[in-house]
């Protein structure tokens, strides 16, 4: 991988600053990964904000984790990809408690940039152990 950890968590916290959604930072900050123009992953990364285009399901952080899953697991059948995804979205869950934006936006969570960097933080140990 081209970047390490806290690089990538900085790249994310950057994109957000720059006013990027959840799915948005999380999905372009492993453009090493998946070889694609970060541009071109915003775009298709900006209606998964706020929980799937504001509704508040599922987070954007996480739909950014799973987008790259899809990706840079591509040469795998699609039940060995589902089970890389339910491990990303297992450890996230276990450590966020939930991955409903609704959930997570409730008085006294974490803010979004740091749901955020432990979703890339997450996906990147994951990616690294895989040798991706």
């Amino acid at each position: 991988m081209k970047y390490s950890i806290e690089q990538r968590k900085e790249l994310a916290r950057r994109l957000r600053a720059e006013g990027r959604n959840c799915c948005q930072s999380v999905a372009m900050a492993f453009d090493d990964v998946t070889g694609l123009d970060g541009e071109t992953v915003g775009r298709l990364a900006e209606g998964f904000g706020s929980g799937f285009g504001g509704r508040q399901e599922v987070c954007g952080a996480v739909s950014g984790t799973t987008m790259i899953c899809g990706v840079a697991y591509a040469d795998m059948d699609r039940k060995d990809i589902y089970g890389k995804v339910k491990a990303a979205m297992g450890a996230f869950e276990q450590l966020e408690g939930s991955c409903s934006c609704r959930d997570l936006k409730g008085p006294g969570r974490k803010p979004c940039l740091e749901l955020i960097t432990d979703a890339v933080e997450i996906l990147h140990r994951q990616l690294e152990a895989d040798g991706r």
